[in-house]
């Protein structure tokens, strides 16, 4: 049995349809949660069937989806890489091409903030027109930065009442408040700890929405439910009834059911990565942390931060506010 990733139905709460969006980026979130879509700040309502139903928000601060299937996460051996040529740029060591074309760029970042070294975790705040920045740079990959990014931004807001908008790529990610972020209070309380960890990841993260629709697969694959006979697929949104009503009874009469288990296991392993993420905070716990506070962005979180622009919609262009980020970058 092949399974694939299913897609989503957004729609107002009066049925206006938005626009679809991919399965695995909804599941993680919880009713309450704020994300932008379409250029539109949106409120979870309800998840129904295949149906996504929301409301509009206000808030400037959410989560920004993007297609999961173009980008590919990087691997531990090739993260582990990434670092080791980042620590090389640190010692100024251009023995290779590609460093070398990099040189003004990490001249700039010096002057602007900091070059970590291979013992020295860097971590940057400065504060924008779009408010409180903190941005990490574990250069872990994609996946590793999505659970990194929201297990950070829940352990802060243990501290205080806060809202996080995150944004992540394959080097860092960054969390986006409105309000000032208690950075030095959540060093001094073992931000980076793994104690705790998988139970930090579930209260982080909506786990229990994500493995109901791992288990749809796993069910398919067990033959637990039917798919439908060929050329006459049943659609996805029976296929989601039928075993969603399987792991609420499993999750209710039977914990202990191997086939849910595994809906929980391979949500851990697979989407967040928990073992790369265990393995990342441990290493960042035995490293110096650099929290600098730069005035303004930085080549190193240049990227990260237009990333998240491209699902914000204004009443200027994409290019031309990229255009301006450049020449304040640039400008000394």
């Amino acid at each position: 049995t092949i399974v694939g990733d299913v897609s989503m139905t957004i729609k107002y709460l009066n049925g206006k349809r938005i626009g679809t969006i991919e399965e695995w980026f909804i599941a993680q979130l919880r009713p309450g949660d704020v994300f932008w879509f379409a250029g539109r700040s949106l409120e979870l309502v309800r998840i129904k069937d295949m149906t996504v139903q929301v409301k509009r928000s206000n808030k400037k601060t959410g989560k920004i989806p993007s297609w999961l299937g173009g980008r590919m996460p990087l691997s531990s051996q090739l993260s582990s890489s990434l670092r080791f040529k980042m620590a090389q740029l640190s010692r100024r060591d251009l023995t290779d091409v590609e460093l070398q074309k990099l040189q003004p760029l990490i001249e700039l970042q010096g002057r602007r903030s900091h070059v970590p070294g291979e013992g020295e975790f860097l971590i940057e705040y400065f504060r924008s027109r779009e408010g409180y920045h903190l941005v990490f740079y574990p250069y872990e990959g994609r996946f590793v930065h999505e659970g990194m990014g929201a297990l950070i931004a829940y352990r802060i807001s243990r501290l205080q009442p806060i809202s996080f908008s995150i944004a992540m790529n394959d080097y860092g990610f960054e969390l986006l408040s409105d309000s000032e972020i208690p950075i030095e209070e959540a060093l001094e309380k073992e931000l980076f700890s793994v104690e705790n960890l998988s139970l930090d990841i579930q209260a982080s993260i909506n786990a229990a929405e994500m493995a109901r629709r791992r288990f749809r697969d796993i069910a398919s694959i067990a033959g637990l439910i039917f798919r439908g006979y060929p050329g006459k697929q049943k659609k996805d949104r029976h296929l989601q009834s039928s075993s969603q009503l399987f792991f609420e009874v499993f999750n209710d009469y039977e914990p202990n059911n191997l086939l849910l288990l595994q809906a929980f296991d391979e949500v851990m392993s697979f989407q967040l990565e928990e073992a790369r993420l265990r393995a990342a905070l441990k290493r960042i716990q035995g490293q110096r942390i650099v929290l600098s506070r730069p005035e303004r962005a930085t080549p190193f979180a240049f990227p990260i931060i237009v990333d998240r622009l491209r699902e914000r919609m204004s009443s200027e262009k994409l290019e031309d506010r990229i255009r301006k980020m450049k020449l304040q970058l640039i400008r000394d």
